[in-house]
């Protein structure tokens, strides 16, 4: 009777009992394919002192830093990384899954979009599959491939987590975030989706978490790698309108902007965004994923709630630097308070909620002013424009007494100084 018990106890712990780990072969295959196409990067360089005490005790001082990167062109040797991947660099080495170390020289980078295209000659790596970031799913697997912590090629999996991130950025403010593990030296790899395309650049994390990992979206990297190799700016596209979001998600036009694309497609002031390209558009997230990535030339259709009326409106993106360059005329130095201004760009200004004013964009030593500051007022007068500016500063200084109101870091502030 006891031999039965033992039996069937035996019986019953083999049901419950765990399968023994598979792999994922699938996966493993995927990643002998890509492997070869990620690279190890190791940058360094020389950073000078910022003042007399820094060039007093030790003078310049040597810097390193890992990150990775992928091949985009076997042919010519090209790798994408991010920007802050490389800085200053001086010096760039590069290293192969199988441990071969090149040099690179940086063909182009740009801090804001915080891309690089680095250059190989003699590389003799196959390139990654560019995917499609838009169509890849909430829940759809996803794996990176990275040197975290310089242990070398390294894959972490797991799902995108959700779209349209923002981290805060001025500009190109559009994540993909992942579970996948991401760790500093994986900045700059590649994200993979399920067939091994890459859908996006990892790029950060939030360190309050684990497994919170932020992925530039691979539209970026295509949109931009030709314009850094040609060193021109990428900038984005603009689409010269300010909007606000009500209740609900729903986004109400509050501005539109003379000469910009909204003013030359008819958009106007109440208009309620429906829908970009045919797709529903609610809330910041919405808004964010469908002109996050995009740049000047581009096109936007933008479905609008008019009254009871719905109507469309075509949108050919334009840059606004150029077009706030074309308002704010050239930079005027005022010597008498050391500052080089120009007048605010009617965007800044209705940001502000003020009608006027000029932006200080340079100042020399001694200066009581910061760049980036906006005059609005000059001993009780109001500053209009440079010139207006220019005598109001004249008659400070023969007054001995300067009283200044600015706009500086988001809020207004006070300059007082006597003679």
């Amino acid at each position: 009777m006891r031999g039965k018990s033992l039996a069937l106890a035996a019986l019953l712990l083999a049901a419950v009992a765990p399968a023994p780990a598979q792999g994922d072969a699938g996966l493993a295959d995927l990643v002998e394919k890509v492997a070869p196409s990620v690279v190890n990067l190791h940058t360094s360089g020389v950073r000078q002192g910022r003042s007399y005490w820094d060039a007093f005790f030790g003078g310049p001082r040597r810097w390193e830093s890992l990150g990775s990167g992928f091949v985009v062109d076997a042919q010519r040797g090209l790798i994408v990384t991010n920007q802050h991947v490389i800085g200053s660099a001086s010096e760039i080495l590069v290293m192969d899954h199988e441990g071969r170390v090149f040099e690179a020289r940086a063909l182009g980078s740009d801090e804001g979009i915080d891309l690089a295209v680095l250059q190989v000659s003699d590389l003799g790596l196959p390139a990654v599959t560019l995917g499609n970031s838009v169509s890849l799913r909430v829940g759809e697997d996803v794996f990176a491939v990275g040197n975290p912590y310089g242990h070398g090629h390294s894959v972490t999996r797991g799902i995108l987590s959700a779209r349209a991130r923002s981290l805060g950025r001025d500009e190109f403010d559009l994540f993909l975030q992942t579970d996948a593990a991401i760790n500093p030296g994986s900045s700059g790899g590649p994200l993979f989706d399920a067939e091994g395309r890459v859908v996006g650049v990892n790029t950060a994390i939030d360190s309050r978490g684990e497994s919170i990992g932020f992925a530039m979206p691979v539209e970026l990297v295509r949109a931009a790698i030709e314009l850094l190799i040609r060193g021109e700016d990428v900038v984005p596209g603009w689409p010269g309108l300010r909007l606000e979001e009500e209740r609900g998600g729903e986004l109400r036009v509050a501005a539109v902007y003379s000469g910009g694309p909204a003013s030359k497609s008819g958009v106007r002031i109440g208009d309620r965004v429906v829908s970009v390209d045919g797709r529903p558009c609610r809330g910041r997230a919405g808004w964010s994923e469908a002109f996050g990535g995009a740049f000047p030339g581009d096109r936007r259709e933008l479905g609008l709630a008019r009254g009871k009326a719905t109507v469309s409106a075509s949108l050919d993106l334009q840059s606004r630097e150029l077009w706030a360059k074309a308002r704010v005329g050239s930079p005027v130095d005022i010597e008498a308070l050391r500052v080089r201004v120009q007048v605010v760009a009617p965007d800044v200004a209705d940001g502000l909620l003020i009608d006027s004013g000029v932006e200080v964009v340079a100042v020399g030593r001694g200066s009581f002013f910061r760049p980036g500051d906006i005059v609005i007022e000059i001993n009780g007068k109001a500053i209009a424009a440079p010139a207006e500016l220019a005598l109001a500063a004249d008659a400070a200084i023969r007054q001995r007494w300067l009283s200044a109101i600015v706009h500086r870091d988001g809020s207004k502030a006070r300059i007082v100084q006597r003679w």
